[in-house]
Formats: C-alpha cells, structure tokens, sequence
C-alpha cells in the first residue's frame, strides 16, 4: 500500500503545481505587462534664468534621466521672448518645451499657437510671488510712514498702492521723508520688463493700480490703455535695467543694495536660493535685506508648455516628490501642485510669508498692449 500511496501523492502533487502554473499563465496573458523604465529621449526646453541652477542641480537631472528617461537641454529666455516666438521657428528648431514664469506668458502663447501644435499641454508646477526687497533703512523710513507694517513679529507687508500714488508718481524723494543715508526719488527698480518676467511681473501690478485704483482688480483692456502713458513714465524714470532676473538680483546685491536702489522688485525664491547656495553668507545678507511681500502681490507661476509627447513626460517629471522637494528647499520655488510642501519653517532665519494676498494677472490683449508699450514708447498712446 505505501508504494501506490506515494506514487499517488506525488502524481498529485504535480497535477497541481502544474494547474497552478497554467491558472497563473492564464491570467497574466490577459493584463498588461508590468511598466519598464521609460525610453530615453532627449528634449529642449526654453525657460526663464531664474530656473537655470534648478535646471542643473544633479539631484534633478538624476531624477528626470532614471526614473523619467529624460535629458533636457534648457536654454534661457525672457518668459515673453519664448511665447511669441513663431510657430515655424519653434518647429524648426525642434523646441520641445516653453517653461515661462507667468500664467500671464501662457495665455499670449496659447492665444497666438492655437491649434499649432497637436500634442500641446500645459500645467503650472512652481510658483513664486513677486516681493520687494529693501535694506534696513528704507524700510524704517517706510516703516514710519505706515506704508510697511511687519505681521506676527517676523515677515513685512507693504501697501502698495499707497507707495505708487502717494510717492512714486508723486516724484517724492527719500531725502524728503527723512530716510537716513538714502538719497533719490522713491521708486522701485527691478529688471527690464521689456526682457524680464520679474520685472514685467511688477509692471503688471503697477498696471492694476494705476488703471483701476483697486490693486485687487485686473484692469479691461480699455483702461489698460488709458493708463499706459503712466505706466511708460514709470518704465523711463528707471534707466538702465538688467534684462534677466538672475542677474538683475545678483547685481542689487554686489552693487550696493539698498545704496543701489532702496527698492527692488524680484522673486521670493531669489534669496532662499542665494542663502541656501552661500550658507556662510547668510547672516550678512539677513542683517542687510529685508523682504517686503506687496499687498496685494501677484503669483509668478512656472507653467510648462508641453509642445510634443516627449515633452509632456517632463511636466510629469518635474511634478516627481523628489523634484519639488528639492526645487523648494534648495532654490525656493513654492510647489504648485504639493499642499504643504513649501513650509516656510524650512527656513526659520528668513522672515517669509505663510500666505499671502494675490491679484489675479491681466488677460492675454492687456498684457501684449503693456508689453508693446514697454518695449516702444509710440505703442503707448
């Protein structure tokens, strides 16, 4: 009986390793086959310099190349330099990307390219609000005036309409209201918005107060144009001015800062990036720097404009955990697709803002009419 018995057992046990093989095999030919890694491909993205550094961290383009296939040439230009670029010159010169830093810059592209490009998607991953920074004695004399007040002990508004209508345009001066070694009219510099998206970013608020009285509201084309011969004495009284943001805030700071200009326009990104970047500096920079959010303010956001698959794959990548950690803790840039990833706690020495009260940006017509106007005074009429 013991033979048979085994014999059986082990008959057994193969019909049903075998069944469970076949029953496994089965199954498997019905589902798709598990995701490998992603085919390499290689793309150029045109983008805004103040993503340059973020653009070659090594964590970054480890990350795009392992887990998303990608490598990506980014080359640098002004956000509306990029958008109004032709369709036949993004195609010849096989772009596969736009990564400006205004929502503002996707709208004129997306109102200009409608239909060119079948593949075209577009989201918004970064953002950074527009700030004004200033030295200590600017920003006491502010202080004194009640244009800027600082919140919860630690970060600094100020009201801007009240800076432009009361000062700025009233041609007051900073000897005039008593600041201690400042000299000048009160103004507020910032890069060529003509170049600049950082620069564009403030004339755009500027525009909001001037055409409306209500920095809340986002002005219709028709006071758009009432304002503009304002807004071009704005732009003239400036001189001179850096046509990127990355150097514009580079050259603020060596040139003097606030014995510079007492206040300039930038990004919030550009001094967690510079203090991140120079630890050792840090203290320095903090004792001679302050950061002023305007209220209200106006979002830079970092859409990218996907004109092809193999592009569309590289919204994906830069929305990857690791990538938006990095773009927040080592160069600034809030997350716009993250809610709580961008905690202003990660920086305890620098006085930022949790939130901050926004304006929404013009549409696409007021936003090429300023742009025309900035870039040619007979536009302004």
């Amino acid at each position: 009986m013991r033979l048979p018995s085994l014999r059986f057992l082990i008959g057994l046990g193969m019909v049903i390793v075998v069944g469970v093989v076949a029953g496994v095999l089965w199954l498997r030919s019905g589902q798709p086959a598990a995701p490998g890694p992603a085919a390499p491909v290689a793309i150029t993205c045109l983008g805004g310099s103040e993503k340059s550094e973020l653009m070659a961290d090594p964590t970054v383009t480890r990350v795009l190349r392992e887990r998303y296939g990608l490598t990506v040439d980014f080359q640098h230009l002004g956000s509306y330099d990029q958008v109004q670029l032709s369709t036949d010159e993004l195609k010849a010169r096989k772009i596969g990307c736009l990564w400006p830093s205004s929502s503002s810059a996707q709208s004129v592209f997306e109102a200009g390219h409608q239909g060119a490009f079948a593949a075209y998607r577009a989201e918004n991953v970064l953002q950074s609000p527009e700030v004004l920074y200033a030295g200590p004695r600017g920003t006491e004399a502010l202080v004194k005036l009640g244009l800027v007040e600082q919140r919860d002990n630690r970060y600094y508004l100020i009201d801007m309409k009240a800076l432009l209508l009361d000062y700025v345009l009233k041609h007051r001066t900073w000897d005039s209201v008593g600041a201690e070694g400042l000299r000048g009219p009160i103004s507020v510099s910032s890069t060529d918005p003509a170049k600049s998206n950082s620069g564009f970013t403030l004339a755009q608020l500027q525009l909001a107060i001037v055409a409306t009285s209500d920095p809340y509201a986002a002005p219709n084309l028709a006071q758009a144009r009432t304002a503009l011969p304002t807004m071009r004495q704005i732009y003239d009284a400036q001189g001179l001015q850096s046509r990127t943001s990355e150097t514009g805030f580079r050259e603020w700071l060596t040139q003097g800062g606030e014995f510079k200009a007492p206040i300039y326009a930038g990004y919030e990104n550009q001094v967690i990036q510079q203090i991140v970047r120079d630890s050792s500096a840090a203290g320095t920079l903090l004792k001679n720097i302050r950061v002023l959010y305007p209220d209200p303010t106006i979002y830079s956001d970092h859409p990218i404009l996907a004109l092809d698959a193999d592009s569309a794959r590289f919204i994906e990548a830069m929305k990857d955990p690791e990538v938006q950690t990095v773009a927040w803790r080592s160069y600034g840039f809030r997350s716009a697709i993250q809610l709580g990833l961008s905690n202003v706690a990660d920086f305890p020495d620098i006085p930022l803002a949790e939130q901050i009260r926004v304006t929404p940006p013009p549409a696409a017509d007021v936003t090429l009419a300023l742009l025309a106007c900035v870039k040619d005074a007979k536009t302004c009429a």
